[in-house]
């Protein structure tokens, strides 16, 4: 039988207002490249009321984020703002600061708490400063300020960061969209061919797998994922390992043991689970990977969030309850049954969630056009 990837449900862009509110604006993001990525949704809305329909970003992993967004319609320019994360306009001046007043921003969106960043842009003269306010100075700072306590319902989808559901709550009463059925990234035609070129040979359902995170506590043990995805093997289907440069040797790990398991178990084959580092791996490709995939199956780090902004189902492994996101697409999380040691996570718990998320979607990419 044929297999058909699985991508995700694209339609319409969210509706613009007929009169923009805004006019050039820029979003401010910091923590971690999945942190950063977390506001993908709420970016994309705003950027639906500016006169552009694009939105710059300010972030401090300029270099991938530009990566991951360089074929995605709605984002603008990337810029650097590493060098605004401890500014002080009285200690010296700052490139960066010039550059933005020259863009002549009229709006700026804080989605981190950094009063740096909020003091760079009133330094840069951009009039209108919106954001999530974390003590005075910041509310000095900011003509729309949004308190950390603000979100409502939107809180609990959120995890340990429940404050980002106040730009959620912002966006969602300003008449914005953060339609969380249409992936925010979308991917580059030649990635997505080569991503083809490496599923195109794979038994489905390709399921995405990460077992590795930079923080010892969200990743998940070699001998315990390998159990699991011998477990969901038997019944079919095909598993790529998938994360960056720093989970090599995790992978070779991973490999070994799945060769093990597959000489104990002649019901399993070797060629079933694939590792995605080496030639022609990189970011882009990833991101088309995630929407040719039936699904993502893995730790709570950047390979998740990335899951979710692509729509791609995601059962995704935490190390809390208190730590769970569920702010976009299907996912499903697990938890352990000690804290912080996902070792303590069952095959059967896992095997459980994926079949809550319910049957792939194979929706052809030509069927529906980009979010502009």
């Amino acid at each position: 039988m044929a297999l058909t990837h699985r991508q995700s449900s694209v339609s319409e862009s969210p509706s613009r207002p007929s009169t923009p509110d805004f006019g050039r604006a820029i979003g401010f993001v910091a923590g971690g490249i999945g942190d950063q990525i977390y506001h993908l949704g709420q970016l994309r809305a705003l950027a639906a009321a500016c006169q552009t329909a694009t939105i710059d970003i300010a972030c401090i992993h300029p270099g991938p984020i530009s990566r991951i967004l360089a074929a995605t319609p709605w984002v603008g320019r990337v810029v650097d703002a590493r060098p605004l994360r401890r500014y002080k306009p009285w200690s010296r001046t700052s490139e960066t600061v010039t550059a933005l007043r020259h863009r002549r921003y009229d709006t700026a969106f804080f989605m981190h708490r950094s009063t740096s960043f909020k003091l760079a842009a009133r330094t840069a003269g951009i009039p209108r400063r919106i954001g999530l306010a974390d003590g005075f100075f910041d509310r000095m700072l900011l003509d729309t300020p949004l308190a950390l306590t603000d979100g409502g319902a939107r809180r609990e989808a959120w995890g340990h960061r429940p404050f980002i559901a106040a730009m959620d709550e912002y966006v969602i009463g300003s008449g914005l969209d953060l339609a969380p059925d249409i992936p925010t990234i979308i991917p580059d035609k030649n990635a997505t061919r080569d991503a083809r070129r490496l599923v195109a040979s794979l038994p489905g359902p390709i399921s995405v797998v990460n077992l590795f995170a930079v923080d010892e506590k969200r990743r998940w043990p070699v001998e315990a994922a390998i159990e699991t995805i011998r477990q969901l093997a038997v019944g079919g289907g095909s598993f790529i390992l998938n994360a960056g440069p720093d989970a090599a040797e995790a992978h070779r790990q991973a490999l070994a043991c799945w060769h093990s398991a597959c000489k104990a178990d002649k019901r399993i084959r070797p060629d079933q689970l694939v590792d995605s580092l080496g030639a022609g791996a990189g970011m882009e490709r990833d991101v088309a990977l995630y929407h040719l995939a039936d699904r993502y199956i893995g730790v709570d780090s950047f390979t998740a969030n990335l899951a979710m902004n692509c729509n791609l189902p995601a059962v995704i492994l935490f190390a809390s309850v208190g730590d769970s996101l569920s702010y976009r697409s299907v996912t499903k999380p697990v938890t352990p049954e000690q804290p912080g040691d996902l070792g303590t996570i069952s095959s059967g718990d896992v095997l459980a969630a994926v079949g809550d998320l319910g049957p792939r979607r194979t929706a052809a990419p030509e069927a529906h056009p980009l979010p502009v």
